[in-house]
């Protein structure tokens, strides 16, 4: 009577072993399952227990719910996306074939017959048609760079002579500044992967926007860093930002000094920052204080290509 009792409990105590062993190991496998749903959740995916358990599979279906609701919250985001990308590009075609024309028409007026203040007045107008030109230029393209369907022609591209090149074509906007440019590069190449145009675009915007904004200094060096990435930082002098007009410095739309009736967009560092995430690099902004003045870092980090030297 007793050995069989005894029997009987050690295949309870047995079953109840396996069970348990199955348990964990369904829990496991959902978890990981769950893990990999929240890494592509945008693949529309649900888990499932590899054995049924009433109690957990409950708990599943409400994570499932959950899920199902984010897929859903994201499709949504991405088709509003897709229209408001539309909706640019035919505002931007329609804006750009009447300003087109108003500069043609403000070219044909003759200055010479006008008196000073039209004079001054037209001038004017020909400065605000052009900051509107480039205005509605940059929305289409940081839409563009912005877009889930964007391009790029990524390839092996050197990337110190694509800083020495533009630095060179935009000397004329530093020296105007009276900004002391030093410029820090090594004698051979660094290969980084990238699409020439885009990177000519990104150290455009960050050029400008060290014209603009530097009191005094500007620096541009590049190196390679110990994870193998190429990094170009650029820094110059400035007005001394907060912490909070830091973090929104790479916001659309967003200008420190807009009080101050400065004709910037806040449309180019967005810009350079999503065709940077379109090369697979990372463009950051960071502050010091150097000698007592405030300066602004860029960190334009780049995979790299096979760096050599030539």
């Amino acid at each position: 009577m007793l050995a069989g009792l005894f029997a009987l409990a050690l295949s309870a105590a047995a079953l109840l072993a396996v069970r348990l062993k199955l348990l964990k190991r369904s829990i496991r496998q959902a978890s990981a399952e769950l893990a990999e749903i929240a890494e592509r959740i945008e693949g529309n995916r649900t888990a499932r227990l590899p054995q049924p358990c009433a109690e957990l599979e409950e708990l599943l279906d409400a994570v499932n719910r959950v899920l199902e609701a984010e897929q859903e919250r994201r499709a949504a985001c991405a088709r509003q996306e897709d229209r408001l990308k539309s909706q640019v590009e035919s505002l931007s075609h329609d804006l750009r074939t009447p300003l087109t024309a108003m500069v043609g028409y403000l070219a044909l007026m003759d200055g010479e017959s006008l008196d000073d203040e039209a004079r001054a007045s037209l001038a004017t107008v020909r400065r605000k048609t052009a900051a509107l030109q480039r205005l509605v230029a940059q929305f289409y393209e940081l839409s563009q760079a912005r877009s889930a369907d964007a391009r790029l022609e990524i390839g092996e591209v050197d990337v110190c002579r694509a800083v020495r090149e533009a630095i060179s074509e935009r000397h004329r906007l530093l020296s105007d500044r009276g900004l002391d440019v030093r410029v820090d590069l090594p004698a051979h190449p660094l290969f980084a992967l990238a699409d020439p145009s885009a990177l000519e675009r990104v150290l455009e915007n960050l050029l400008g926007n060290a014209g603009a904004y530097a009191k005094g200094s500007f620096e541009a060096s590049a190196f390679e860093r110990e994870d193998g990435r190429v990094v170009v930082e650029l820094a110059n002098d400035a007005d001394e930002l907060s912490e909070g007009e830091l973090e929104r410095l790479f916001e659309p739309f967003f200008t420190a000094d807009a009080a101050r009736g400065n004709e910037s967009s806040g449309l180019g560092l967005a810009i350079a920052r999503s065709l940077s995430e379109l090369m697979g690099a990372s463009l950051d902004a960071t502050a010091q204080n150097r000698g007592g003045a405030f300066w602004l870092r860029f960190e334009l980090a780049l995979e790299p290509a096979r760096n050599r030297q030539g």
